[in-house]
């Protein structure tokens, strides 16, 4: 027995030795006959030319940590989340009062640059905690060239969430819809 103090420990010290796992995948079949009789955990058996089998690599799963193809970056997303980020600042120095609402006119639609100049005209209790400055953007495209926007931003000490929809209207990319706090 393998495991007993005396057949695997001759020194008596009460440590067993095991057989080392095989990680390795078996050999190419050599005159149809597999390399190696026991195939290594997520090898699939397939047959060799002459009606052995041989060992082959298992089917790929979108879950194993390999990418089918290479990835490369969508300009398009790039180039939304631009936007996004400008548009952004300029809505939030508008809202601080450093920038006037009619610079946002290439930036967004009419209806977004009239609650933003409602929300600046009522709403002024955030503006006693700071400056506030864009944290973090993440943009989401959609299938027909919008994307949905959402982020944070920080007054002083504290945090809040912003969200926008972008879309585009002859080629130009505007605000359509913004959501503040």
């Amino acid at each position: 027995m393998l495991g007993s103090r005396n057949d695997a420990d001759p020194a008596g010290s009460g440590r067993s030795l095991a057989k080392a796992p095989a990680f390795e995948p078996p050999l190419e079949c050599a005159g149809g006959i597999p390399a190696r009789s026991g195939g290594s955990a997520g090898r699939v058996a397939a047959p060799c030319a002459g009606g052995a089998r041989r060992y082959g690599a298992a089917r790929r799963s979108p879950h194993d940590g390999r990418s089918a193809a290479p990835v490369r970056v969508d300009e398009n997303h790039s180039a939304a989340k631009q936007f996004a980020e400008r548009a952004l600042r300029s809505v939030l120095e508008v809202m601080d009062g450093r920038r006037s609402a009619t610079q946002l006119r290439p930036l967004a639609e009419p209806a977004v640059i009239a609650a933003v100049q409602t929300l600046v005209r009522t709403g002024g209790g955030d503006r006693r905690l700071g400056a506030a400055v864009l944290v973090n953007v993440r943009v989401v495209l959609d299938g027909t060239g919008a994307a949905e926007v959402f982020g944070g931003y920080e007054r002083g000490g504290r945090r809040f969430a912003v969200a926008a929809r972008i879309g585009v209207k002859r080629g130009d990319r505007r605000l359509t819809a913004l959501r503040l706090r």
